[in-house]
């Protein structure tokens, strides 16, 4: 059911949309038999090959080969107090798994010290990557791309 319209504007543009849409197109006329299932296509595969595809080297210009490998990109290398702080973080963990499970399989004693140098070693990494972070955040747009 349509609103009375107001605006004679309106009520103009809605008839000319009306006529658009009623006139847009042919119609198509379909019957029964267009509605249904079409005949299955028989597929064909040619088992007969002996030999591979072999592309014609005619497709291919010779002149874009030029030869160029691009150089590896070089791995970045923390400095030395950085490292220390990463195997601090990461190490210490490792290490103090491989000593509970030596001394759960083993029965082998780990000294307290041992013990308190790991926790000190993973506190003061993870102290120092974090004392060490960039104060104010980089630029949104920056996605670490170098050219």
């Amino acid at each position: 059911m349509s609103e009375p319209v107001s605006d004679p504007d309106k009520a103009a543009q809605d008839a000319a949309w009306q006529e658009i849409v009623e006139n847009f197109g042919e119609r198509v006329e379909l019957s029964d038999d267009d509605l249904a299932r079409p005949e299955p296509v028989e597929l064909i595969f040619d088992d007969d090959v002996d030999e591979p595809f072999e592309p014609d080297p005619e497709m291919y210009d010779e002149d874009y080969d030029d030869g160029f490998v691009a150089p590896r990109p070089a791995l970045p290398r923390p400095s030395p107090d950085r490292l220390f702080a990463w195997i601090g973080v990461l190490g210490a963990p490792v290490i103090a798994i491989v000593l509970f499970v030596l001394r759960a399989t083993l029965n082998w004693w780990i000294p307290n010290w041992v013990v308190d140098f790991l926790i000190l070693g993973f506190l003061v990494g993870f102290g120092y990557l974090v004392f060490h972070m960039p104060r104010e955040p980089r630029d949104p747009w920056d996605d670490g791309a170098r050219l």
